[in-house]
C-alpha cells in the first residue's frame, strides 16, 4: 500500500520521541514526524510526547503518564489508530526494582487503547551496566512480542533490529539527528503496513 488506513493518529511517546516533531531536530520541516505521517496518508493526530515518561511512573509531579495520556486522548472521543514509542523508561524502571512488570504494564495500557490499531515501537539503548542497559530493553522487548502476538490490532515496530549504532548520541539512549530523521519516517511507513 501507498496510503495507511490510519488517517487519524495518537501519537504517545516517551524522550526518544520528543524532537520528532521539531524541524531543528530532524534537518528541516519535511522530516518532521508530522510531515511523515503526512505522507503515508495521516490526516489528523495527535503528539502526547514526554521526556521521562513511562506507563506507571511519572517524572514529575505535572507529568502525566502513558496511561493517564492515552486516557485523556481516549476521553475526547479518539477513534482512530495509536502510535506508542513507551517502554524506554520502563525496562529501566523495572530493572532498577519497580514492582510492576512487563507483562502488566504493557497490558494496562492496551486495555485503555481497546481494539483500535497499534502500532508499539520497542526500546532499544547502547548502554551497558545500568538500569538503562539494552539488555533490559531486549527483556521488556520479549515480553511486548509475545503480547502482540496474541493480538490482531497490535503490530511491534521492531525499531532495535533497525537502529545503528552510530545514531545514538553519547548517552547511548537517546538519538542525534540521522537517527530522529530515520525514526521518523520508519515509524510513519510502517502505518503503511497495517
Amino acid at each position: 500500500p501507498t496510503t495507511t488506513a490510519c488517517t487519524d493518529v495518537a501519537h504517545i511517546a516517551d524522550s526518544t520521541g520528543v524532537h520528532l516533531w521539531e524541524a531543528q531536530y530532524v534537518d528541516g520541516a519535511a522530516n518532521t514526524m508530522g510531515e511523515r505521517y503526512r505522507s503515508v496518508g495521516v490526516e489528523r493526530w495527535i503528539d502526547d510526547s514526554s521526556g521521562g515518561r513511562s506507563i506507571r511512573e511519572r517524572a514529575a509531579e505535572w507529568q502525566t503518564n502513558a496511561l493517564e495520556a492515552a486516557d485523556a486522548i481516549r476521553s475526547t472521543g479518539f477513534d482512530g489508530c495509536w502510535v506508542i514509542m513507551i517502554g524506554t523508561n520502563d525496562a529501566a524502571n523495572i530493572a532498577a526494582g519497580a514492582n510492576l512488570g512487563h507483562e502488566e504494564r504493557i497490558l494496562r495500557l492496551l486495555f485503555v487503547l481497546g481494539d483500535d490499531p497499534v502500532l508499539w515501537v520497542d526500546a532499544a539503548t547502547i548502554r551497558s551496566g545500568t538500569a538503562y542497559a539494552n539488555d533490559h530493553m531486549r527483556a521488556w522487548n520479549e515480553a511486548l512480542y509475545r503480547i502482540a502476538a496474541d493480538r490482531d490490532n497490535v503490530r511491534v515496530l521492531r525499531w532495535s533490529e533497525q537502529v545503528r549504532p552510530e545514531w545514538f548520541v553519547q548517552d547511548g539512549i537517546h538519538m542525534d539527528t540521522e537517527g530522529r530523521i530515520w525514526r521518523a519516517a520508519i515509524t510513519a511507513n510502517a502505518l503503511l503496513e497495517g
